[in-house]
């Protein structure tokens, strides 16, 4: 989505929610966070983001968009996580109804927009770019930005919490890469 957070409608957002909740005091609550955002011009649209709310709020309010992909598209593999997501499927002109018929909903029903830089339909052997990593019809690869984080940050210390991304995401080369720089700094304790 473009500007997912600051896009959010907050008047779609708490009618979805009090479809759950109708206990008064906690709507009032989360009336109050929710509404607590405002954007530069002083709109009510957004929500604020950098605590846990975000992303609850940030499900339930996409969870209206998944209903509609999984019960009405019915594509034969869809996959959201936050904002970013994606459908496959094998007919073409099935993904080009797809692809418009999502933007309408968005638009539409949840007031957001598609970003027109993801906004791409793929053939498998181009491989799409998805969260951090390319993935292909027969593996996966980190990119180069995450590859260069975990360089940066990839300590003797915090190797273990690295080892399961470096093992399936990396290839060869990569991997020479990442061996060298955890041999560099076990010479240089020694």
């Amino acid at each position: 989505m473009k500007k997912f957070f600051d896009s959010v409608d907050q008047k779609i957002l708490l009618k979805i929610i009090s479809f759950r909740i109708k206990d008064t005091a906690s709507l009032n609550l989360l009336k109050e966070v929710i509404c607590s955002f405002t954007t530069i011009k002083g709109e009510k649209t957004g929500m604020p983001i950098g605590n846990l709310t975000s992303q609850i709020f940030a499900n339930i309010y996409l969870n209206e968009f998944d209903r509609y992909v999984k019960h009405q598209l019915k594509p034969k593999v869809y996959l959201r996580y936050g904002d970013d997501f994606i459908l496959l499927e094998t007919d073409l002109e099935k993904l080009k109804i797809f692809r418009n018929s999502s933007i309408g909903f968005l638009g539409d029903h949840l007031h957001l927009r598609v970003n027109p830089k993801s906004d791409k339909i793929l053939k498998p052997n181009h491989g799409l770019k998805f969260l951090g990593v390319k993935i292909w019809s027969n593996g996966r690869t980190l990119n180069k930005r995450n590859l260069s984080r975990i360089n940066q940050r990839l300590s003797l210390r915090n190797i273990s919490g690295y080892s399961g991304i470096i093992r399936q995401h990396c290839n060869k080369k990569r991997l020479k890469e990442l061996s060298w720089s955890l041999q560099e700094m076990v010479d240089s304790l020694q």
